[in-house]
């Protein structure tokens, strides 16, 4: 066992000193406040294909001034299927995903239902918002698909953080070589793990880490 600080607060990550004019939340579930008060100067953008995540984001106090976009992201743009899944005590929706779910964690749905949702690049909501860019990005499985509609905005990005599947949590999930390769053309190199979740067993093999990437000279 080991010792390790909790990354995924607002000192440590306003310790790189980021200065981005505006935020991009992909992915909002249930909202992401450590990040919002990491920047509280910036612009805050938020994308989810579920409509509720704006309302549950003013309702827990989390941020308030901000801009909501209900789509989701995609290297071009058209419909797909969102599956959300349900456990026994609520709607998950930061488990919302476009992918089939493969892992063990899908035993503890008790239901799902499916809808289609819009989908946009984010390259084409970016370029409403100029200035240095922030980018978080948790979308369960569609990482990859994601930042190929955004290779325009990641060369204004200063950082990203996102959650990159390492073990086959989802059916076509994006290689975790592939995000890397992709955020490394537009200049931006992994440089900190913030966290990870960690599977069953004693073993403990990580499903995922929430990994940082930034420009080489930060």
């Amino acid at each position: 066992m080991a010792v390790y600080p909790i990354k995924t607060r607002a000192p440590y990550l306003r310790s790189y000193g980021f200065d981005a004019d505006v935020v991009f939340d992909v992915g909002v579930g249930n909202g992401t406040p450590w990040l919002y008060r990491s920047l509280p100067n910036a612009r805050f953008v938020l994308i989810d294909p579920q409509e509720e995540c704006a309302a549950w984001v003013r309702e827990k106090g989390h941020l308030e001034d901000f801009h909501f976009h209900a789509v989701a992201l995609g290297p071009s743009p058209g419909k797909a299927t969102l599956t959300i899944p349900f456990t026994e005590k609520k709607q998950e929706f930061s488990m919302a995903s476009m992918k089939v779910r493969t892992d063990r964690l899908a035993q503890s749905f008790v239901r799902q239902k499916t809808c289609e949702v819009p989908v946009k690049t984010l390259d084409e909501i970016a370029v409403a918002y100029g200035g240095r860019v922030g980018l978080k990005l948790d979308t369960e499985g569609s990482e990859l698909e994601a930042l190929q509609g955004g290779v325009e905005t990641l060369k204004r990005c200063e950082f990203v953080v996102l959650e990159m599947s390492v073990s086959p949590r989802f059916e076509g999930v994006g290689l975790p070589s592939d995000l890397i390769a992709l955020l490394a053309n537009a200049g931006l190199q992994l440089r900190d793990v913030l966290g990870f979740g960690a599977g069953p067993g004693k073993k403990a093999h990580p499903r995922y880490l929430d990994v940082l990437f930034t420009r080489w000279a930060t």
